[in-house]
């Protein structure tokens, strides 16, 4: 049995990366994920805040690692699927927004950190992302909802950025990065620094 699932398996890789190779690359919608991606990553660089570069870049990391553990997941369970692919020959490229959503996700962090400013941006980024932006990927035929709907792309979204956020905030906060500082940046301790 499991001698079967590889071969059928590898069988499978190999019409993907076929139908990746003669039918996607290169193709209108292939430079529109790479276009739109581009396009919000360089944006997140340009934007992001240099004195608090590593909280956001945490922020961004943190959204792109789980996003793309819930957008896998969710190919596997069948609940949508991607006509068209950045990268054909690995699972995190797949989306059509790996790079736009954790850069979307991590300015907002950057801008309005303060949890009551923090949640509705976050509503009307997580809106306009699910009802706008989706519908457009939908159209493209870039995208496809098989099992989904926009609400719980709406309601998944939302329950990202609010983890996001908080394991941010706990990862960045100074009770857990005091002692990483450099020597002449440390408050506590230092009783030369406060004579």
């Amino acid at each position: 049995m499991l001698t079967e699932i590889e071969e059928l398996s590898k069988k499978l890789h190999q019409l993907e990366m076929d139908w990746w190779i003669h039918h996607d690359l290169f193709t209108f919608q292939w430079w529109f994920i790479v276009v739109v991606n581009l396009l919000f990553f360089l944006a997140f660089l340009f934007l992001m805040d240099r004195g608090r570069a590593l909280r956001i870049t945490v922020a961004f990391l943190l959204s792109f690692i789980i996003l793309g553990t819930f957008d896998q997941t969710g190919q596997f369970f069948g609940l949508w699927s991607y006509a068209h692919e950045f990268i054909g020959f690995t699972e995190n490229y797949n989306a059509v927004d790996f790079l736009a959503v954790p850069s979307i996700f991590a300015l907002t962090y950057q801008m309005f950190t303060p949890w009551r400013i923090f949640l509705v941006a976050n509503l009307l980024v997580c809106l306009l992302n699910a009802y706008i932006a989706e519908p457009i990927f939908v159209a493209l035929g870039i995208y496809k909802l098989d099992n989904w709907s926009y609400s719980g792309s709406f309601v998944l979204l939302f329950v990202v950025t609010l983890l996001v956020k908080s394991l941010t905030d706990l990862i960045g906060s100074d009770k857990n990065t005091e002692d990483y500082r450099p020597k002449s940046q440390r408050t506590f301790g230092n009783k030369e620094k406060a004579r």
